[in-house]
């Protein structure tokens, strides 16, 4: 079966997503694409998955399977490419919620003004004013 992190992965790596990232984000994919490429010279015919989304998921789902080490550093490492790609995409601004939430959650960058949850949820009518 085909594990989504390193379909993912595959993808990136044989579309050449990196050319729209950031510095940092290009830095993290290539140590992705080094670590990927260092992992498939040592299998028979896995620098030719390079060449196919479909082959290249396969053969590092098929490696993580067997070498934990390995599904561990390229998890990490397309973790880093994803952070340094969305903060690219938002002007260096990062939202993240985890977790339960209890009542509303905003993530903005900017706000001007104030923030209001639906209909007459200002102080007066919390209050019954």
């Amino acid at each position: 079966m085909i594990d989504p992190v390193m379909a993912a992965v595959a993808t990136a790596l044989v579309t050449k997503a990196a050319e729209g990232l950031s510095e940092a984000g290009r830095a993290a994919f290539g140590k992705l694409a080094r670590r990927v490429r260092s992992r498939l010279d040592a299998e028979p015919g896995g620098t030719g998955a390079l060449e196919s989304v479909e082959r290249l998921a396969a053969a590092l789902s098929a490696a993580a399977e067997h070498d934990p080490v390995f599904a561990a550093d390229v998890a990490r490492l397309w973790s880093e490419v994803r952070e340094a790609a969305v903060v690219a995409a938002h002007d260096g601004v990062v939202n993240q919620q985890s977790g339960s939430v209890g009542g509303h959650v905003v993530q903005a960058r900017d706000v001007s003004g104030g923030i209001t949850f639906g209909a007459g949820s200002t102080e007066d009518s919390r209050t019954g004013r």
